[in-house]
């Protein structure tokens, strides 16, 4: 009845996604508090364009180099680095700290 839900992903394509997913979101942040700090807030589009770009460039290689592999023992780690990437995008993303000048 629900065969889509029994076919899965390939274990390693999950690691390749989970991977890139929490290097996007690092480098969306850094790449936020650059083009905040340099007042570009025209440019959005195009810092959405760059975190695209290095989430497809970081899956192809992470995927190509998983390929074939047991990837079980960097399911874990991939994991927890994305729960961490989430938490520290969450806070840097925040007005109070990319606002924040010395």
């Amino acid at each position: 009845m629900l065969s889509w839900l029994t076919s899965r992903i390939h274990e390693s394509l999950a690691v390749a996604a989970l991977l890139s997913a929490a290097v996007s979101l690092q480098v969306a942040w850094i790449a936020n508090l650059v083009w905040f700090r340099m007042a570009r807030v025209d440019a959005l589009g195009s810092l959405y364009l760059f975190v695209a770009t290095v989430y497809a460039i970081v899956y192809v290689l992470t995927a190509a180099w998983c390929r074939g592999r047991d990837c079980s023992d960097f399911r874990d780690r991939a994991y927890h680095f994305f729960l961490v990437s989430i938490l520290i995008f969450a806070a840097m993303t925040l007005p109070v700290v990319y606002g924040f000048t010395v």
